[in-house]
């Protein structure tokens, strides 16, 4: 029987700023933090931390500038969220545990993981690497260039959403939309985040590059990248790099989903982190 207990909510101060996480318990001795996208949450992972729970103690976090986690003046560069997750993890007492980054999350965690491959059980990448193609990078800055302001209702939000991509199941997208926006003053639903982190997609986030590819050649712990089947983030090139660097790295394809894998392809996710941290 499917264990149905909600999350418990928690803050702790990380570098100066307020932290949210979510804590799914149990009595694993495993841990498992989950580290989400840009523009996501820690409820993003919901229907993924409800099925894992009994093999791990799940983690997911709000990064900086996301969900119920502090916006900051100081920015987004990737080596301030690097530093946020290894104080974070070893406030929260977490370490050695399983990494599983969704794509800004991903970047981040490569940062981190090469200077803090010792907190680290294994690093699990989803659909990034330490740099995006160049048809996916223009793609993110037209899209998110043109994104919309606000909506009337939830149910709108959400319509629009299923409409530009129907594979996610529509409870994932109802839920997630639940801790994306906020209601603003004016009576209309707004996203959360910060919108400072648009810039990470632009020159700023290029000019981090180098540091990523050296940090990806630094990492000392077991690696595995999942890339959806359809998506363009990662290029053969970039692929061929990741591999000549890290030769034990583990790649493997996801069937029938793009970018967003922990919400087109959840089912082959959760097995795949089975196999990989587990068995």
């Amino acid at each position: 029987m499917p264990n149905n207990t909600p999350p418990t909510d928690h803050n702790v101060e990380v570098n100066g700023l307020n932290i949210h996480y979510l804590d799914w318990g149990g009595s694993s001795n495993r841990n498992l933090l989950l580290a989400h996208g840009q523009g996501g949450h820690a409820h993003n992972w919901d229907h993924v931390a409800r099925e894992l729970r009994d093999e791990f103690r799940v983690i997911a976090l709000d990064q900086r500038g996301h969900g119920d986690s502090d916006h900051t003046e100081d920015g987004y560069a990737v080596t301030a969220f690097a530093s946020d997750l290894a104080v974070f993890a070893e406030k929260i007492g977490i370490t050695p545990y399983d990494f599983v980054g969704a794509s800004l999350g991903a970047r981040n965690g490569i940062s981190y993981a090469g200077s803090h491959s010792d907190h680290l059980k294994h690093f699990i990448c989803l659909d990034y690497g330490p740099e995006m193609s160049v048809l996916s990078a223009k793609n993110q800055i037209v899209g998110i260039g043109g994104r919309r302001l606000g909506w009337n209702s939830i149910d709108e939000y959400v319509d629009q959403q299923r409409a530009a991509n129907p594979r996610p199941a529509e409870e994932i997208v109802r839920n997630s939309a639940r801790h994306t926006l906020r209601l603003n003053y004016a009576g209309k639903y707004v996203l959360k985040q910060d919108s400072e982190i648009f810039w990470i997609n632009g020159g700023f986030g290029v000019r981090e590059v180098p540091h990523l590819w050296e940090q990806w050649d630094k990492i000392r712990c077991p690696i595995l990248e999942l890339k959806g089947s359809e998506s363009d983030f990662l290029s053969a090139e970039i692929q061929a790099r990741m591999r000549e660097t890290q030769p034990s790295l583990t790649f493997i394809e996801v069937p029938e989903s793009g970018h967003p894998i922990s919400s087109e392809n959840p089912d082959f996710l959760i097995n795949e982190l089975r196999q990989f941290c587990v068995a």
